[in-house]
């Protein structure tokens, strides 16, 4: 019997196991290799995202300005509000008109952020601390909370109504526009007592036939007598006499604020 070679036979089977073996680490190291990239671009791309500027509040958005409206009770309290110490203002750069609130710190703080809680979504920052120098009258130092609202569309008809050349006026038409509500804003804002238990309306800044509109207003729409009271040289509030609570308490005291009540009890 011959002897049959079998190195033909062994040759193969080796070249067969390594090309079987070679294949198995190509497509292993292909594995690895798209495994590996598909971890570094995760790996990437979770860098970029934290290292990415944190986007816009939604409130500072345009869109999200360009969209806020006035609730009707927002409307009315602002009427009240801009004819006590709110003052609308429109410059600069800025083509649409903004508020600004300034209240005394020691006195009305509290009023000041309730008007904050109502105006909030209007707003960019809380109120802050005014650091003034002291009076040149009398040495002390008054300082106030103060918060401004974004520059917004929505504002511009009051600057527009208030503010027609820039110098605050009021408007021909107020009557139209004061409310129950406007009034206990009114009120709240920039009404006092005297001695006598009087409630006082800080007019000082408008002129006589503009204190005389808005005295007839309270005459003839809300039936409050009321009457001029002169303060100094140019200078005129308008006083409405302590019999007179009663009526003024029925009409707004649904709306005054906790810390303002003392205004109009007798």
């Amino acid at each position: 019997m011959g002897v049959i070679n079998l190195l033909p036979f062994t040759n193969f089977w080796v070249h067969r196991k390594w090309a079987s073996l070679a294949r198995f680490f190509t497509l292993l190291s292909i594995q690895t290799r798209n495994y590996s990239s598909k971890e570094f671009i995760n790996q990437n791309n979770s860098l970029n995202e934290l290292n990415k500027k944190p986007s816009k509040r939604p409130k500072h958005n345009k869109d999200y300005k360009d969209n806020l409206k006035l609730s009707s009770f927002l409307k009315e309290a602002l009427i009240g509000l801009i004819l006590g110490d709110v003052f609308v203002s429109k410059y600069g750069r800025y083509k649409n008109a903004r508020l600004v609130f300034d209240q005394s710190k020691d006195k009305h703080s509290d009023y000041l952020y309730y008007l904050y809680n109502l105006f909030e979504p209007f707003v960019g920052t809380e109120p802050k601390l005014t650091n003034r120098k002291p009076d040149s009258r009398t040495g002390l130092i008054y300082n106030s909370l103060i918060f401004r609202t974004f520059s917004l569309p929505c504002f511009n008809e009051y600057h527009s109504m208030f503010y027609p050349n820039g110098k605050k006026i009021i408007p021909l038409n107020i009557e139209e526009h004061l409310t129950e509500i406007g009034l206990a804003f009114w009120i709240m804002d920039d009404g006092g007592k005297n001695t006598h238990g009087d409630l006082i309306l800080h007019t000082n800044s408008y002129t006589l036939e503009e204190v005389e509109l808005l005295i007839s207003v309270l005459n003839n729409k809300f039936n409050l007598f009321s009457k001029i009271y002169k303060r100094s040289t140019n200078q005129w509030a308008i006083l409405i006499p302590k019999k007179e609570l009663p009526k003024v308490r029925k009409l707004v005291s649904n709306y005054i604020h906790s810390s303002m009540e003392y205004k109009i009890k007798e």
